[in-house]
C-alpha cells in the first residue's frame, strides 16, 4: 500500500515537473514572439488559471512556429508574381497613381496607404451595386455566373451545398462542360460542409478546387488560427462580387427555409478596373492552395470598357501581410473622419488602436454611431463584443443593437464620402489572423446610398442608454467580462 502510495506520488511529481517546465519554456517563447501585449498576457492569464486544458488551446490555436514554415513560400512566390504583373500593367496603374493624388491625397491618405501596404491602386473606371442579403445577391450572381466566357473564380470561407449551394454548383458545371474555366478556393474549416458528393460532381466536370490551409491531427496546431474569411466571386476578369455573405440558405430571408435568424449582410457588385487587383490576390491564394502558378496573362486581365464612374479600391489582408493592412484602412478612415463615421460590424472586439481612434473621434466632435447585433450567432464572442459597450456610451458615441434578427454587414461611411464593404470585421481576428477583403469607395453616391441603408437598420435597432446598460443583472456582466479576458484571442 506504502509502495503504491510512492508510486502515484512521484509519478506526480515527475508530471508537475515535466508540466511546469514546459510552461516555463512556453512562458519564454510566447515573450520572445513580441505579439501584442495583451494578446501576450491572454494567453499567460489561460496558461495560469486553466491548467493542462489551457496549455491545449494554446497549442491549437496559439502556437505561431507554423506560420513561417506555411507563408513563406507563398510570400516569395507573391512578390515575384505582383512585380511582373505591375511590370505588365505600369502605364495603367501609373494613371490610376495618379487619379489617386490629384482627387484624394489633400483630403485623403488611403489611397497611398493601399499602395504602400497592399500594391492596391484607386482605380476610377467602375461600376458598383449594392445588394443588401441573400436575395439580392443570389438572383444577380446566378444570373452573371451563366452569362461567364472564360473563366469563373470563386474564393469563399463558407460554401455548403444545400438549394442555393446546389443551384452555384450546377451553373459552375455547366459552364465548365461548355470549356469556361472554374476555380474555386474554399476554406477547410469554413468550408467543410461542402459535401463529397459536390465535390466529386466538380471534379467529374472539370472544375478545379483548392482548399485553404488544411487541418488535420497531424498538423492541426496553429493552422485553426489562419483561416480564409473572403468572399470573393471573379468572372471573366471584369465582374466581381464581394461583400460578407457566403454561400449558403441561412442568408437568404425566404420563409420556406426556415432559417433560424433573419440575416442582415452586405454586399456588392463592382465591374471595371478595380477587379484587376481582385483577380491578382485569387490567383495568387490559387498558387498557395493549389501549387499552381498562372501568370499574369491578359486572358485574366482584359481590357474593359466601363466608363468612369465610381472610384474604388479593393485591400486584401492575409496571415502573412507585412503589417495589419486591413486594421490600419479602418484605422486612417476613423482618424480622418471630420463629421460622421457609421459603423455595422456583428463583432466588435477592437484592439487598442481601433478602440481609441473611435472615442477620440466622439471626444472631438464627430458623431460615431455603432450598430451591433442584439442578438448572435456566436454568444460567447457576442458577450465580449458587448462589455465595450460601456466605455463607448461614455465617450458618447451612439450604440445601436439590431432586434429584426442578426447584422452581420461589415461597412463604415465617413461623412457621407469614403465607405467600405467586405469580410473584415473589427475584431482581433479579423486584423491579424485572417485572409479578408474589402472594397473601399471614394464615391458621394455609394456613400449615401450605404448610409441611407445604415439608417433604415437603425428602425430595426434600439438604442442603448448608459442608465440601462448600467443596469444590466450582475450575471451578464460577469459571463461578458470572463469572455473579455479571452477577447485577443478570438
Amino acid at each position: 500500500m506504502g509502495n503504491l502510495f510512492d508510486l502515484d506520488f512521484t509519478g506526480s511529481v515527475i508530471f508537475l515537473i515535466v508540466y511546469y517546465g514546459l510552461i516555463i519554456i512556453i512562458f519564454f517563447q510566447i515573450l520572445l514572439e513580441n505579439k501584442d501585449p495583451l494578446k501576450t498576457q491572454s494567453y499567460l492569464l489561460l496558461l495560469v488559471l486553466l491548467p493542462v486544458i489551457g496549455l491545449f488551446i494554446y497549442f491549437f490555436f496559439g502556437v505561431n512556429y507554423r506560420k513561417q514554415k506555411l507563408f513563406s513560400r507563398k510570400a516569395l512566390t507573391d512578390q515575384a508574381f505582383i512585380n511582373k504583373w505591375i511590370d505588365m500593367y505600369q502605364e495603367r496603374l501609373s494613371q490610376n497613381r495618379d487619379l489617386a493624388e490629384e482627387m484624394f491625397a489633400e483630403k485623403y491618405k488611403l489611397p497611398y496607404l493601399f499602395f504602400r501596404n497592399a500594391n492596391s491602386v484607386l482605380t476610377a473606371r467602375n461600376k458598383v451595386k449594392i445588394l443588401n442579403n441573400g436575395e439580392e445577391k443570389f438572383p444577380l450572381l446566378l444570373a452573371k455566373l451563366r452569362e461567364a466566357q472564360h473563366h469563373i473564380h470563386l474564393e469563399y470561407y463558407i460554401i455548403i451545398d444545400d438549394e442555393i449551394g446546389t443551384k452555384v454548383i450546377d451553373i459552375l458545371i455547366e459552364r465548365a462542360e461548355k470549356g469556361v474555366e472554374v476555380r474555386l478556393i474554399y476554406d477547410a474549416i469554413g468550408g467543410n460542409s461542402l459535401s463529397a458528393k459536390a465535390l466529386k460532381r466538380m471534379k467529374e466536370a472539370g472544375i478545379e478546387t483548392g482548399v485553404y490551409n488544411p487541418v488535420l491531427f497531424t498538423s492541426l496546431a496553429n493552422k485553426v488560427n489562419y483561416r480564409d474569411h473572403r468572399k470573393i466571386v471573379i468572372i471573366d476578369g471584369q465582374i466581381s462580387f464581394t461583400g460578407g455573405i457566403n454561400i449558403a440558405d441561412y442568408y437568404i430571408n425566404d420563409p420556406g427555409l426556415d432559417n433560424r435568424f433573419y440575416w442582415r449582410d452586405t454586399h456588392c457588385m463592382i465591374e471595371g478596373d478595380s477587379v484587376y487587383y481582385l483577380q491578382m490576390l485569387f490567383l495568387l491564394n490559387w498558387y498557395f492552395v493549389s501549387g499552381q502558378l498562372i501568370k499574369p496573362q491578359p486572358e485574366y486581365f482584359p481590357e474593359v470598357d466601363t466608363p468612369s464612374g465610381v472610384a474604388c479600391a479593393f485591400v486584401g489582408s492575409s496571415p502573412d501581410s507585412d503589417s495589419k493592412y486591413m486594421m490600419e484602412a479602418y484605422f486612417s478612415m476613423i482618424t480622418n473622419a471630420r463629421r460622421e463615421i457609421l459603423i455595422a460590424t456583428p463583432y466588435f472586439i477592437p484592439n487598442e488602436g481601433i478602440l481609441t481612434a473611435i472615442k477620440t473621434s466622439a471626444k472631438s466632435g464627430v458623431r460615431v454611431k455603432l450598430l451591433l447585433p442584439e442578438n448572435s450567432d456566436t454568444p460567447f464572442v457576442h458577450s465580449a463584443s458587448l462589455t465595450f459597450i460601456q466605455e463607448l456610451l461614455e465617450s458618447d458615441i451612439e450604440v445601436y443593437l439590431y432586434q429584426k434578427g442578426v447584422v452581420h454587414s461589415k461597412l463604415m461611411v465617413i461623412d457621407e464620402e469614403v465607405s467600405t464593404v467586405g469580410s473584415a470585421n473589427m475584431d482581433y481576428r479579423s486584423f491579424d489572423n485572417n485572409a479578408e477583403l474589402n472594397a473601399f469607395f471614394f464615391d458621394e453616391g455609394v456613400a449615401k446610398e450605404l448610409k441611407q441603408y445604415f439608417e433604415e437598420d437603425l428602425e430595426n435597432a434600439r438604442k442603448v442608454t448608459l442608465e440601462e446598460w448600467g443596469d444590466r443583472p450582475w450575471w451578464l456582466k460577469l459571463m461578458g467580462s470572463v469572455a473579455r479576458l479571452g477577447a485577443p484571442l478570438l
